[in-house]
């Protein structure tokens, strides 16, 4: 724990006089007479262009008992290929649906309540995501959430819903290190500091339930499996309007008897400029393990992701996407099992209308026992 301590703190110290150097250049390209309302449009993409917040259901005027409801249903399916690992179907059509439902409340000006609910597996398996309350104590700077929530490590949870991701399928580290779709139970605070030189600084902080294990496929349900807690969450810099760099680090028990550990440290960054995006992500993990099991083990995985939107005024063609993204993942680093990988992907997406996205993506994954092989998927999301 010591070691991942030492080296987040060096890394973060790095990068926060890094942020000032960029901040003081940013800062003279910045008019000091641009309007209010055109500086705080340069500032908000972080996290809300990812997913549904509470300023999505903020009151106008006497509208407050007014639920908010929206969602999307996705239809995936391989072309060539398939990879469980990644979370996507099979050829069967029903097996590649997946509904998701979205309702939230703004109750007070400070009280909002949030909840998320996914059908997957041919509207088989049904998962409560997200069920939480969030209460503004001091604005943007100070607010409390208590319930079910996406656990705050990483940024990749931002956009891990279909019509937020631009890929058909996620990184692999996000798979096969973080748990797929980690919510947990539990309470956070968390918080935007503004700072000098155009800077900001964010905060999240979280108590809850913790895994059960190591495996990439332990999703929290409503129940624990021990009495310890998990500790962790997420601080970062924003450098400038549209850069943020960012660093994670998690640690609980998981096993019954409250005596081994698994802790997670990442870092992150994303940069949006007009329309370029460029994010990237890398998370190691060690997690304690009995002699007799092979012993304690570390994991590590990153993945670098480019995107460009090119907008359209024309009927049926709002824009054209392109995306590409490297990733690499390997989940015990003290042997070799065929479970290592890296992979290039590249993908294509084309919305006629706003409410309607669809997908392509080729990529081509270099696996220790498959050697390299190339899989397609395609995808069609409607939204409300």
């Amino acid at each position: 724990m010591k070691f991942y301590l030492t080296k987040f703190f060096i890394v973060h110290s790095f990068i926060f006089f890094a942020c000032i150097v960029y901040a003081e250049r940013d800062e003279k390209e910045v008019m000091p007479s641009a309007p209010l309302s055109l500086q705080k449009e340069r500032r908000s993409f972080f996290p809300q262009d990812f997913y549904f917040d509470v300023d999505a259901i903020l009151p106008e005027k006497d509208d407050e008992k007014k639920f908010e409801f929206h969602g999307f249903f996705a239809i995936t399916t391989p072309v060539k290929g398939r990879d469980d690992d990644s979370q996507q179907p099979s050829s069967k059509f029903l097996e590649g649906n997946e509904l998701v439902l979205w309702l939230g409340k703004r109750i007070t000006k400070k009280l909002s309540f949030v909840s998320e609910l996914e059908i997957e597996e041919g509207f088989n398996q049904f998962e409560l995501e997200t069920f939480h309350f969030n209460y503004e104590i001091v604005s943007d700077v100070l607010q409390i959430r208590a319930g079910r929530f996406l656990y705050p490590f990483g940024i990749e949870r931002f956009a891990e819903e279909g019509p937020f991701n631009k890929l058909v399928d996620r990184p692999l580290p996000s798979i096969r290190i973080i748990p797929g779709t980690y919510s947990d139970n539990g309470g956070m605070f968390f918080g935007t500091l503004p700072l000098f030189l155009n800077t900001r600084f964010k905060y999240e902080f979280a108590i809850t339930n913790g895994l059960k294990g190591p495996e990439p496929n332990d999703v929290q349900k409503l129940w624990d499996n021990n009495s310890s807690k998990t500790l962790g969450g997420r601080i970062a810099f924003e450098c400038f309007p549209g850069f943020e760099v960012g660093g994670s680090y998690s640690r609980g028990k998981y096993d019954e008897n409250n005596k081994r550990d698994i802790d997670f440290l990442g870092a992150d960054f994303q940069l949006k400029r007009g329309n370029l995006e460029i994010r990237g992500e890398y998370i190691t993990s060690r997690v304690e393990q009995k002699a007799e099991d092979g012993g304690n083990y570390h994991r590590n995985g990153y993945y670098v992701q480019t995107t460009y939107r090119y907008p359209f005024d024309l009927d049926y063609l709002k824009y054209l996407e392109g995306v590409l993204r490297f990733d690499s993942v390997d989940p015990n680093k003290d042997i070799t099992d065929g479970n290592e990988a890296d992979r290039i992907a590249f993908g294509i997406n084309y919305s006629p209308i706003k409410q309607v996205i669809f997908k392509f993506e080729y990529e081509v994954e270099n696996e220790a026992g498959e050697g390299i092989h190339g899989k397609s998927f395609v995808q069609a999301i409607v939204k409300w």
